[in-house]
């Protein structure tokens, strides 16, 4: 591989830290592939056979709802890795990941990554350092979700200014975590939508009713004997004022 290359390489989140020899040892593993925008990288369900370090480019983590809508879990870049968890579980994908955007990724295949950890402690070390930066967002995405659910719940939908969907770039984690809970932004506003809808009805229904029984109270004291003759009183006085042309 290029010089260029095993820089790209260095300057992930994985193998960072790698000497020169390291690098090389990972990088004599690995292929370079390279992704058009909306290919699938996998999809959930397929079986674990390999994991990808993204060199450039974008990708969204995604999964679907009971009503077969999609929803993104995460979006990678630069830096990042996807799919190593399965090759260490040995289990079935969790989730799709889409490209973004043209993306360029360098694959390493289940045997390459155990030959790795069972051969380079250095290369073990930078992995278990990924594991643990995905822990510390997932503790980060968990509470946001908990957070946002109690506000809910409480009718406080303050966060709602200052928070957006999946539009741009994140910094901190906490900033992807609130950008990455785009369906449950938008869930949120649609309960607000419906709750301010709901009041609008409640309050014409009160209008409705409070002029119906105003109505009904009017009908009740004019049909009364009490009403007819005290209209025929105010009618005999009027004319006793009013003098004869």
């Amino acid at each position: 591989m290029s010089g260029d290359l095993l820089q790209k390489i260095r300057e992930t989140d994985f193998f960072k830290e790698l000497s020169n020899e390291a690098l090389a040892a990972v990088a004599s593993r690995a292929s370079l592939r390279k992704f058009a925008p909306d290919e699938a990288l996998m999809r959930k369900g397929d079986a674990a056979l390999s994991f990808y370090v993204i060199l450039n480019g974008h990708l969204k983590i995604v999964t679907t709802d009971a009503k077969g809508d999609e929803i993104i879990i995460n979006k990678v870049g630069p830096g990042e890795t996807i799919g190593e968890l399965a090759l260490v579980d040995e289990r079935p994908r969790s989730a799709g990941v889409v490209a973004l955007e043209p993306v360029e990724a360098l694959e390493l295949t289940k045997e390459a990554f155990f030959e790795l950890l069972d051969q380079r402690l250095d290369v073990s070390l930078g992995i278990l350092r990924g594991f643990s930066s995905r822990l510390r967002f997932s503790t980060t995405y968990i509470e946001k979700v908990i957070d946002w659910s109690q506000k809910t719940a409480e009718g406080d939908y303050s966060f709602l200014e200052y928070t957006q969907p999946l539009l741009n770039r994140a910094g901190t984690d906490d900033d992807k975590a609130a950008q990455l809970l785009s369906t449950f932004y938008s869930m949120v506003r649609k309960v607000k939508a419906r709750e301010e809808g709901l009041k609008q009805q409640l309050e014409r229904l009160t209008f409705e009713i409070d002029q119906e029984r105003r109505k009904r109270e009017f009908e009740e004291i004019t049909g009364t004997e009490f009403y007819a003759k005290l209209k025929e009183q105010a009618q005999t006085i009027r004319r006793k004022r009013t003098p004869d042309p």
